[in-house]
């Protein structure tokens, strides 16, 4: 297991960890980070890349960053769904300030009846998804609600 499984506070900077879509994200100092695009000819702004803009077909377009911080758009908890990830689970929708609403399963929101509410700011953090065939962890991106740390005067 590597270090960064262990650590249960694990957002960007969180180190060197086996992505499970590599694709989806852009290396920086800080760690993975979420890379879309930014068509040259319309601005738009998508997730994840694509050949081409998905607003006006443009074929000039630059890597964009995402922010590791949004909004809770909605969201739902499932009892069915993808063999690997325990039931239930929770998704959401995630606008970041790009522009670009984010699905993304949410973490850290335990109870998540009290916990989530439409609107509240998100931040982003790498937890492990699955595991490889050798059961090493595989990490993908989820959202949690942002805590606001309480100061007694």
């Amino acid at each position: 297991m590597s270090p960064a499984a262990s650590d249960p506070r694990i957002g960007v900077g969180c180190g060197p960890v086996k992505l499970h879509n590599a694709a989806m994200f852009a290396e920086t100092d800080r760690g993975p980070v979420l890379a879309g695009q930014r068509c040259r000819d319309c601005g738009k702004v998508a997730f994840p890349r694509k050949r081409v803009c998905p607003n006006c077909f443009g074929e000039t377009l630059d890597e964009q960053l995402l922010s590791t911080t949004g909004v809770l758009h909605t969201f739902t908890c499932t009892h069915v769904g993808a063999p690997h990830l325990p039931k239930p689970y929770l998704l959401g929708f995630v606008d970041v300030p790009e522009g670009v609403r984010l699905l993304s399963l949410l973490t850290d929101c335990d109870p998540w009846e009290d916990m989530l509410r439409v609107g509240m700011p998100m931040e982003l953090v790498m937890r492990p998804l699955m595991q490889d065939a050798t059961g090493e962890d595989l990490y993908t991106y989820k959202f949690r609600p942002v805590v606001q740390e309480r100061t007694d005067s």
